[in-house]
Formats: C-alpha cells, sequence, structure tokens
C-alpha cells in the first residue's frame, strides 16, 4: 500500500526503471515513476453500461477498461489523489464515464498556484531551461508550501514581501534570492495567459543580497583536498578530482558522456547543447586527468560516466557525505580548519593559481570557458587548445608537488611558453 512516506522517498530519489505501483486502497489507482521523477497518478476503471458491462454490472466478453491520468505528484497529494479516483469510480459504476467529472475538477484546481505552478514547470521549464531544475526546487519547497491552496489573484505583494523575509531568518541566501527570481518568472508567465492582472513581485526587492564569492584555496589547501578527493570512491572523488584538473563547471564534469571522450587527442568535445555558452567546446585532459576517465569501466546501462547508476543518469553533484569525508580529509592532512569552500571555488582556485604561475589571461579565460566574441568563437573549437592543455599542466604540476615545495618553481621552459601565446591579432581579440 502507498505512503506519504513511500511517495517521498520515490519523488527524492527517482527509481533506475520504470514503475507502476498499485495504491493498495482504491482499486484501479496506480502510480507511475521512472528514471526522471515526477511520479503521476492513472486511474484504470470500466463503465457500466460500456464496453462489455451490462447496466446491472452484469460482465460481457470483451471488458474494456480506460485509462485517466489524475495529475503529478505533489500537486496531486496522496489523499487527493484517493478522493479524486473515488469519485470517479462512483461515477463509472452509476454509467458515467468520469472524464467529464476529471475535466470540471481540473478547471476549478487550475485556479491555484499548486496547479498553475505545475503547468509552469512543465510548459516553462523543464526540457527549456537549464535552470529547470532550480526553478522545480524553489517552487516545491517554498512557493507551493505558502500558496499552493491560493488562487494567483490572490497573492499580493504584501505576501510576497512575508514570504522573503521569513525564508530571510529560516533558510539560505540563495534560497530567499532564487524564490524571489523564480516568483517574478511565475507571476510574468501568468501574466502572459491572464491568470493574474498584474505581477505582485514587481518592486519587491529581495531582503539578502547576493555577493559575489571570493573564495580561493591556498596551494596548501588544493593540495589537501586533491588527496582527500583521491582517497573518495567513485563517483564523487572521481568527479571532485576531474573538476580540480579541468577548472571546468560542474555541469560540463558531472554530465559527461561516453561519445565525447577522445581519447586520441586526450580531450572533452562538449557539443553546444550540453555547453553553458551554447557553443561546442574542446576540454584538453592532461594525463592525470585522463589516468582518471580511463579508470572509470564503461558504463553498462547509458552514456553518462560519471554516473551512481550505471550511466543511466548523470550526477549532480557530489553527494553531501562524500562533501563533508573531504572537507574533514583535507583538513586532517593540514592539521587545522580550513575555511568553508563550496564545489564552485575549486574552479576559481584553478583560475587563480594559473594566473600566479604568469598563465596569460586570455589562456585562463580560454580554460574557465568563457564565450569568445565574433565567429571565430563560434567556429574554430580548437582555438587556443595546445596553450589551455599547457597552463592545465603548469597547474597540476604546481598541485601535484610535494607540501611544502615553494610555490610555481616547478613549471618547464617548454610549457611556460606554450601557456604564453604570441600577442598577434587572434590573440587580441576581446572576451566577452
Amino acid at each position: 500500500m502507498l505512503t506519504d512516506a513511500k511517495l517521498k522517498s520515490l519523488y527524492t530519489a527517482p527509481p533506475a526503471e520504470r514503475l507502476e505501483l498499485n495504491d493498495g486502497t482504491i482499486s484501479g489507482l496506480l502510480l507511475r515513476v521512472g528514471p526522471r521523477g515526477r511520479p503521476a497518478w492513472t486511474l484504470r476503471y470500466t463503465v457500466t453500461g460500456r464496453g462489455g458491462v451490462t447496466e446491472r454490472g452484469k460482465q460481457l466478453a470483451g471488458r474494456k477498461f480506460y485509462r485517466i491520468s489524475l495529475g503529478e505528484y505533489p500537486a496531486v497529494s496522496l489523499l487527493k489523489a484517493r478522493a479524486l479516483a473515488a469519485n470517479m469510480l462512483a461515477d463509472a459504476d452509476n454509467g458515467v464515464d468520469p472524464v467529464e467529472r476529471l475535466e470540471s475538477v481540473a478547471t476549478v484546481r487550475r485556479g491555484t498556484i499548486a496547479e498553475l505552478s505545475e503547468a509552469f514547470l512543465e510548459h516553462h521549464c523543464r526540457g527549456r531551461l537549464r535552470s529547470a531544475d532550480k526553478a522545480e526546487w524553489v517552487m516545491r519547497d517554498y512557493v507551493v508550501p505558502k500558496f499552493g491552496d491560493c488562487a494567483p489573484k490572490q497573492v499580493t505583494r504584501r505576501d510576497i514581501i512575508a514570504l522573503l523575509d521569513d525564508l530571510k531568518k529560516r533558510a539560505t541566501k540563495t534560497a530567499t534570492i532564487d524564490t524571489r527570481k523564480w516568483l517574478s518568472v511565475f507571476f510574468n508567465w501568468a501574466l502572459e495567459r491572464e491568470h493574474v492582472d498584474f505581477n505582485p513581485v514587481s518592486g519587491v526587492r529581495s531582503p539578502v543580497k547576493s555577493k559575489p564569492r571570493e573564495r580561493v584555496l591556498s596551494l596548501e589547501e588544493a593540495r589537501a583536498v586533491w588527496k582527500a578527493a583521491q582517497a573518495e570512491p567513485f563517483p564523487s572523488g572521481s568527479l571532485i578530482c576531474l573538476l580540480v584538473l579541468t577548472g571546468t563547471r560542474l555541469r560540463e564534469i558531472g554530465h559527461a558522456q561516453l561519445g565525447w571522450l577522445d581519447r586520441a587527442n586526450a580531450c572533452l568535445d562538449i557539443p553546444g547543447e550540453a555547453y553553458k555558452t551554447g557553443e561546442p567546446t574542446i576540454v584538453p585532459l592532461i594525463p592525470e586527468a585522463m589516468k582518471i576517465f580511463e579508470s572509470i569501466p564503461k558504463p553498462p546501462k547509458g552514456p553518462y560516466l560519471i554516473s551512481s547508476n550505471g550511466g543511466r543518469r548523470p550526477v549532480w553533484t557530489a553527494t553531501p557525505e562524500a562533501l563533508t569525508r573531504i572537507r574533514e580529509g583535507a583538513e586532517a592532512q593540514l592539521g587545522r580548519k580550513i575555511v568553508h569552500w563550496t564545489i564552485h571555488d575549486l574552479r576559481r582556485t584553478a583560475a587563480t593559481h594559473m594566473a600566479r604561475l604568469g598563465v596569460d589571461e586570455i589562456v585562463v579565460e580560454r580554460v574557465l570557458g568563457h564565450r569568445i566574441g565574433g565567429v571565430k568563437g563560434v567556429y574554430n573549437r580548437y582555438r587556443y587548445i595546445d596553450e589551455k592543455r599547457a597552463a592545465l599542466k603548469l597547474w597540476a604540476e604546481d598541485l601535484l608537488g610535494e607540501p611544502g615545495a615553494p610555490a610555481g618553481k616547478r613549471r618547464p621552459r617548454k610549457a611556460r611558453a606554450a601557456a604564453h601565446p604570441k600577442q598577434s591579432p587572434v590573440c587580441a581579440e576581446p572576451v566577452s
């Protein structure tokens, strides 16, 4: 029998394969859930007098079953799904196809923030925005619990301010800022479809300000994190090690696919649709990074290399438990506490130390994968690949040096020269 606890676990940790689970309380009520999450309710039923059932309920040959979608969890809770299914079955027993009843109920529920937010996620975010997961997180955890049963026009500017002030006290700065952002996007979307007359978020400032992060790990701290990450098993340990060595964004390594790995040229060939700038990009892999990729067995069930379920799904980040072990392991290496750092700080750390080692600023920008202006930035993916590879080698040699070794003293002359391209009209093109 389905329970609220089981539904929550299926929602937060989707199964590797598609499942169809019987409710166990209401006959014909099923929950479908697959690797992508988004559990969906369906009802399987027969109608008295139709499809092989007489008006008196006698079954005839060729009994016909119908199926109706009742919505997705958690927008439709277990209690609501059971109540809706019970009403549908009562209509079916009386010879009335419950589709008509379902449509009328759905029409009423479209007037709530809960129902409208599901339509917003489905038609505006999922499969369209790279930040769809963040939008879903905000709507699920902060917006629907507060306004889910309200009609969109009932939410006022004062309500928005009260929610943001509450989040300022009990949630993180990021949660507060993102909630204000996605509420504004949601109400603008609703305004275009005439569900509201105005956007109540308009003119409401976030009670907290976003401060650009400046955390950079020292060379000793970066070395300690590297060693601790090496001791962490796959996939989280491999993910952190590769991020340290490449300076790439989390998504670019976490979503790396088997088809991207070019072993002959020792690089990742990332297609434009998978890259933040929307442009195809080449990430050179120095020997230490290639060694990590080579140690990953071919995924048997999907294309993703850094995966916890055989390649079916990529990892979005390292697990909290793994990060805790890496942080504690790094502190044990140094024998002292390390000021809090995040995964994205590893990217900033790599860039900062490459600049310290004397790598040209233009090359650092290319290593980071920042957008290049003009036609050349779109069509020549291999531009600066030698310089990028040399810069990453300099960084790896400094990183892998023994603790206490002088910083920046292990640069071979050849690598140092490659990391400093001669100034030319090509090299001088602006970085945007």
